[in-house]
């Protein structure tokens, strides 16, 4: 078969093109990888590496070494970028699907095994008959006496529809039970109470943006005011510890208050892509009302988008603490081994490009935060409440004494005996407290050098002692209502927890209530 001359002459063209081209692309990239520092210095790792593996004589623990040097990259960018592990990242996967698999259950260590905090209503752990106070200490053949709580915690978690064996002692009762949980999907709880208060107003707490929050809170919204507006007089909105979440959940939550259009937030990245701007589509039509937010300085990320769109929009007064000050988007990267990276993206800002965390301080833990038009010092944040919660000693009173203390009346003299009672339990409990100023004293008469100095610096001492004892006093209202609190949450949940102790005593929650019944406006005061 004869050969085409013109095809032979168009291939040859063609394929001299082609390489022309090929060299020419690779070139580029060669100039790109090239003039690219993170490529040029991560090559000279590597090749530093190799030589190091070749020719140094002793042995290298390579793992330990890359770890370090992979935390040293990190330490150059700001505190909430970081490397994370293959479960730290499935954690984050959790969030966007809104749920996880579990028996539902929030824990805290304890040496025997697991400290049960609380408990989902109707989760399995609470269809198995598991309580708030109990300890889980064993799992199907494995003790967790000793181990460290995230390991208890992955022997607890596991796949959907399977079962576990659970060796759980009841401290209230002295009782050591075996309880057959199934592990199932358990959907975040984001909102743990929405009802209205006797001075009609709508109370919602809500915990966090993950998956589904905005859903929950529009649900919270339409069966409270939408029903019946005319009802209500003004919404309290809970965002106090909630540390966040989602972009879009709180970008969704805002849309909720907002004019079709209006201006939510932006975002300002290093690319275009990172940069944008967001704007109602009024997915609700809420009635004009009052509106408060409660915040305090727990009260992060996507909590502070939502607390600062309200607030410099001028529809809501931010009642509580200046917020956390962290401004920032941040995405997850997946890389081949399983594990990833979580790196700050971009700065959201307000109306009038206001920054919570400023382009030039990116290094920074936090940078100012949304400050509130009315402050309020929470007793939570005193250091004495504190550790008096973090001892444990209000939650293991509160269950021991449950029925009596649901049962009681809720009168100053009920309420100074059974802090009173609360006191002897936590002291001989070995619950010690000690005020700055007593360890200040102590610390005097610990370096006296005279006998004058170190009497008088001891009479400080004991005199600063009986102050700290005065605490139990001091805060016997809030002690009294937390204790009514966990007990009812306990029996009966934490709607009804929610519902007969907290949202109608909270102290914050009737000062807003208060403040918008004055028609307190809000501010605009910003810190940059």
């Amino acid at each position: 078969m004869s050969k085409n001359p013109f095809y032979d002459k168009k291939s040859l063209i063609l394929t001299i093109l082609f390489l022309a081209l090929t060299i020419s692309i690779t070139g580029g990239m060669a100039v790109i990888v090239i003039s690219d520092p993170a490529v040029r210095y991560s090559q000279s790792l590597f090749r530093a590496a190799r030589i190091i593996r070749d020719v140094y004589p002793d042995t290298i623990n390579w793992q330990s070494a890359m770890l370090s040097a992979r935390q040293a990259i990190f330490e150059q960018l700001d505190p909430f970028s970081s490397y994370i592990n293959k479960e730290q990242l499935d954690r984050f996967v959790d969030e966007l699907s809104g749920g996880y698999h579990g028996i539902g259950v929030s824990v805290t260590a304890e040496k025997r095994g697991l400290l049960i905090i609380s408990v989902r209503e109707n989760g399995p752990a609470a269809v198995a008959g598991i309580l708030a106070g109990d300890i889980i200490t064993k799992v199907d053949s494995i003790s967790l006496d000793g181990l460290p709580s995230d390991e208890s915690i992955k022997i607890v978690k596991g796949e959907e529809g399977t079962a576990i064996t659970a060796t759980v002692l009841r401290p209230a009762t002295g009782d050591t039970l075996q309880l057959e949980i199934e592990r199932k999907r358990i959907d975040f709880l984001h909102v743990p109470y929405a009802g209205i208060t006797p001075d009609s107003f709508v109370y919602i707490r809500l915990l966090d943006f993950d998956a589904g929050a905005t859903a929950d809170l529009k649900a919270a919204l339409d069966s409270l005011i939408l029903i019946n507006p005319q009802a209500v007089k003004g919404l309290i909105l809970d965002l106090r510890d909630n540390p966040g979440g989602l972009f879009e959940e709180a970008r969704r939550t805002v849309d909720l208050f907002f004019e079709k259009n209006q201006f939510i937030v932006g975002s300002f990245g290093r690319s275009r892509w990172e940069s944008e701007e967001y704007y109602a589509k009024n997915e609700i039509d809420l009635p004009e009302l009052p509106l408060a937010i409660l915040v305090n300085s727990n009260s992060a990320s996507s909590s502070e988008i939502v607390a600062g769109a309200l607030k410099y929009s001028g529809k809501a007064l931010i009642v509580g603490d200046t917020t956390f000050g962290k401004g920032l988007v941040q995405g997850y990267f997946r890389l081949p081994d399983g594990d990833g990276l979580r790196l700050t993206i971009s700065r959201y800002y307000f109306e009038g490009r206001k920054f919570i965390n400023s382009p030039n301080k990116a290094n920074a833990e936090s940078d100012g935060g949304i400050i509130p038009d009315l402050y309020i010092e929470y007793i939570e944040t005193n250091a004495f409440y504190n550790e008096l919660e973090s001892s444990l000693a209000l939650f293991r009173f509160a269950h021991e004494f449950q029925d009596e203390i649901i049962g009681a009346n809720n009168t100053s003299e009920t309420r100074d005996l059974w802090v009173a009672r609360l006191k002897e339990f936590a002291l001989a409990d070995n619950f010690q407290f000690e005020s700055e100023t007593t360890k200040i004293a102590k610390y005097l008469e610990f370096q006296a050098e005279t006998k004058n100095i170190k009497k008088v610096a001891a009479i400080l001492t004991e005199n600063s002692r009986q102050a700290d004892k005065l605490y139990f006093k001091k805060f016997a209202d809030f002690i009294w209502l937390r204790l009514r609190q966990l007990a009812l949450e306990r029996k009966f949940g934490a709607y009804r927890s929610y519902k007969d102790a907290f949202a109608a005593e909270y102290e914050p929650i009737q000062i807003a209530i208060r403040a918008l019944k004055k028609g307190t406006k809000t501010g605009s005061n910003f810190i940059h």
